[in-house]
């Protein structure tokens, strides 16, 4: 297999590398039992290559690269039966290309030795001549038949014959065929010449010196490349030029000039990449000639070999036989090898179909039903038919075919009951219902058939067609109007009228069986949509809780280590008097060794983030110089730390970064000041401030979404979505404007209105300053429980003792009336004693009366 098949079979088919195979046969191993072995393995590799080809042939009975493997596959393994029976099948399947015929008839000749085996070298020869338009192959047939002695004188001549009809026209390559018949015709005048008896061979010498000269004459009247030659040759052969007739010279000169007209579209033919249009630009240019008896079956021969797979080809080339009139074997045998070559489309095939058709109706004149040509019609659209709904399996694949043959059948052949037969198979594949195959039938029976099936067909089709039932009304009344009576026309008014009402009366059922179903699927829309809002609030508060519920625990479990015990005193004060030594050699990195102006304070960071994120997330501002994250005496971090950098024009890009997700979790970033010396402030101003708007309900709507929205009123400087620690939103916003009046459109425009089906509020912002704080304090929420618990008294102190708790833990008991008295007599008491005061002389008196 040479370039013509690389296309055919890759590099990659083989699972091994074949010339590795022919060297390792050819290569002396070291040792015979390691070469035996590496040759069982081959063929063994070889063997069940074989059976994976055979078994996937069966599946896929046109796969071309599986029979070139396999061919080439059976040569290594010298399988000559099986060999030859995969020949053969390929053969029947496709055109073989030049490379493997001669490859087949070089396997054949080197192994025949009888009549019989010669004699079949020379039928594949025939059959490849016919098979593959190729100058080589027609020089492989004569030579072999002279080198063995396969037939006589004139059976070389006649092969030589059909290989000038075949290929003595191809411009490039069609000189070598007429070189070799008349190096043939020169040896059998050789041989003459060294006969003793002169006189016996006379006449015959003279007769083989004309046979000769004829050739020259035939050869130089065609447009061939290398004639000038030829014409030498020529010239030399008749020893002198004034022997030459002028008719000869006129003719040779006339053929040059073909030939250099030609040439152009020969080199282009030599581009790969051009082959196709190259072919299509010859053929225009032969076409224009107005000689294509001559070259148009050359060319598209030439064709359809070289681009089997281009449908163009193959229609024209029938075209082509159907004007040169060629047999319809011929042609029929065309069909078959298009089909074979997978035009890709089921309009490729189709029209293949239908160009071999056109060729039989025209041939099959006569209308009597026992002409020949007229079965042959029938059989062929029937094969037609079969091809196409087998191949393609569809209604649509035949639509046509059917069609144009029960025109056929009506027009042509005066033949209505197959007509019939053919439309009525069209209406129940699945037509009952379309206007268009029920005007086509009827128009074929009022003009074929008679008046009487045509009104048969319109009550069918009146019943029946749901497309357009007005339109087969009309048509209806309209050919009894052309061609019925009065009577006719009331008869068929009526029937259209009760079908039309029972039509309006469908659609009106229809329609309301539509709205209905309109209607619950709107519905169900809805509730599919709220339900799914449903969904996803409850998810998102459950995940907020979760959230909240983590980070407070975790937060607990901080506190309670760092809480010591009355059971672990001992310990405690060991391992703070180790902190404090750890303290003494470590040096302490404290908050002031940063420069306020460079340096920034973070907090609400995940407890899972590292130096290394902080330094990612404000590597984008500038250089960070260091990053010191507090955390706990165990090494847990604590949610805030500090960051120093370069120069205050990066701490002031790093500010802008306040409330940037890190980790799921908005990031605060605000100035590292003292603030016993600068009491914190907040940041945004507290009041009534008319350029902004407040916005709720907001927390299904991304911030990117809310700015689109008001967007739309000039002016928007910032949307600023209010979030908790946890990063997510608390379904309120702030949206500046530049000016009052942008602010105040955006509130009537916007106020109760649906976004992504939310209803958001919209108002001018007026937060006092107890809000503004609690923006802060909400932010604290996870502490609240923790505080409330640690500042609530669990017990009365004085209450408790060394025992634990006295009596007066009954005190619940007193009833409120007795509880009350003594509360107002030691009120009473305490009142009337600190009202009069004892002096010294009143203790001493009363110390003197005891």
């Amino acid at each position: 297999m040479d370039s013509n098949d690389a296309h055919h079979l890759p590099d990659n088919q083989l699972p091994w590398d074949q010339g590795q195979i022919a060297q390792d046969t050819t290569t002396t191993s070291e040792s015979e039992s390691s070469s035996s072995d590496t040759d069982d393995e081959q063929e063994g590799a070889i063997t069940q290559r074989i059976d994976h080809l055979l078994s996937y042939l069966q599946k896929n009975e046109y796969h071309y690269d599986s029979y070139v493997e396999m061919i080439n596959l059976l040569r290594q393994q010298g399988d000559l039966v099986r060999l030859r029976a995969i020949r053969n099948k390929m053969s029947q399947l496709f055109p073989l290309t030049e490379d493997l015929w001669l490859q087949w008839i070089a396997d054949e000749a080197n192994i025949a030795q009888t009549e019989e085996e010669k004699a079949n070298v020379t039928q594949i020869l025939d059959k490849a001549t016919v098979d593959y338009m190729s100058v080589g192959l027609w020089q492989k047939y004569a030579a072999y038949c002279i080198e063995e002695g396969v037939g006589n004188h004139n059976d070389i001549r006649n092969i030589y014959e059909r290989a000038l009809t075949s290929a003595g026209l191809h411009l490039t390559k069609g000189c070598y065929i007429w070189d070799d018949y008349r190096e043939f015709e020169l040896s059998i005048l050789n041989s003459m010449a060294e006969t003793d008896d002169l006189t016996s061979v006379a006449k015959e010498m003279l007769d083989q010196k004309d046979k000769i000269t004829t050739l020259y004459k035939r050869q130089l009247a065609i447009p061939l490349l290398g004639m000038q030659n030829t014409w030498r040759d020529f010239e030399s052969w008749m020893k002198d030029d004034s022997s030459i007739d002028d008719y000869t010279k006129q003719v040779y000169e006339q053929a040059v000039e073909k030939l250099d007209q030609r040439m152009q579209y020969e080199d282009s033919l030599l581009s790969v990449e051009s082959t196709l249009e190259g072919y299509k630009s010859y053929i225009e240019f032969e076409k224009s000639t107005n000689e294509p008896a001559r070259i148009q079956l050359q060319v598209y021969e030439r064709a359809v070999r070289n681009c089997p797979w281009t449908a163009t080809l193959w229609h024209g080339y029938l075209r082509a036989q159907e004007r040169a009139n060629v047999s319809l074997t011929k042609m029929r045998d065309t069909v078959t090898a298009a089909l074979n070559c997978n035009l890709g489309s089921m309009e490729n095939d189709l029209s293949l179909w239908l160009i071999y058709i056109d060729r039989l109706r025209r041939s099959a004149k006569d209308k009597k039903d026992d002409n020949e040509d007229l079965a042959l019609l029938r059989e062929t659209f029937q094969a037609a038919l079969n091809h196409m709904y087998n191949r393609y399996e569809t209604i649509e694949s035949i639509d046509y075919l059917q069609k144009y043959w029960a025109r056929v059948e009506a027009r042509q052949h005066n033949n209505m009951e197959k007509c019939r037969q053919l439309r009525e198979e069209l209406l129940n594949i699945g037509h009952k219902g379309e206007l268009s195959y029920w005007t086509e039938y009827i128009e074929l029976e009022r003009a074929y058939g008679n008046i009487s099936n045509c009104r048969k067909l319109f009550s069918r089709a009146i019943r029946a067609i749901h497309d357009d039932p007005e339109g087969i009304c009309q048509a209806w009344l309209d050919f009894e109007r052309e061609e019925g009576l009065l009577s006719d026309w009331d008869i068929a008014q009526a029937k259209c009228q009760d079908q039309l009402q029972i039509v309006s009366q469908r659609r009106a059922k229809a329609a309301e069986k539509e709205a209905e179903e309109k209607k619950k699927r709107k519905e169900e829309k809805e509730r599919s949509k709220m339900q799914d809002r449903i969904n996803r609030k409850l998810a998102q508060t459950i995940a907020e809780r979760n959230e909240e519920e983590k980070h407070s625990i975790e937060e607990n479990r901080v506190r309670e280590k760092r809480k010591p015990s009355f059971d672990n005193r001992d310990e405690f004060s060991t391992v703070k008097k180790r902190k404090i030594e750890d303290n003494s050699v470590r040096p302490i990195r404290e908050k002031e060794r940063y420069n306020e102006k460079t340096s920034v304070f973070i907090s609400n960071v995940s407890f899972t983030a590292t130096e290394e994120d902080i330094r990612n997330f404000f590597a984008e501002c500038g250089d960070v110089v260091d990053v010191r994250l507090v955390r706990t005496p165990n090494g847990k971090f604590k949610g805030y730390g500090y960051v120093e950098f370069k120069d205050e024009l990066i701490t002031q890009k790093a500010l802008k970064l306040d409330r940037n997700p890190l980790a799921g979790r908005p990031v605060y970033v605000s100035e590292n000041v003292d603030k016993s010396k600068h009491p914190t402030e907040f940041k945004f101003p507290n009041g009534i401030n008319r350029s902004t708007v407040f916005v709720k309900n907001i927390k299904d709507i991304t911030p990117e979404r809310l700015r689109e929205v008001f967007n739309q009123f000039e002016g928007l400087q910032d949307v600023r979505c209010v979030a908790r620690k946890s990063g997510k939103s608390r379904g309120f916003a702030y949206v500046e404007y530049s000016n009052e009046v942008s602010a105040n459109k955006a509130v009537k425009a916007l106020h109760n209105t649906e976004i992504d089906g939310t209803t958001i509020s919209v108002a001018i912002s007026n937060p006092d300053a107890k809000e503004t704080q609690d923006h802060d304090k909400n932010d604290k929420a996870d502490n609240k429980e923790y505080n409330e618990r640690k500042n609530r008294p669990m017990l009365n102190e004085s209450q408790v003792t060394s025992r634990g708790r006295g009596r007066t833990g009954l005190s619940f008991m007193v009833p409120r009336s007795v509880k009350k008295n003594e509360s107002g007599s030691s009120s009473a008491e305490g009142n009337s004693s600190s009202s009069n005061k004892l002096s010294n002389n009143d203790f001493r008196k009363m110390l003197m009366k005891k």
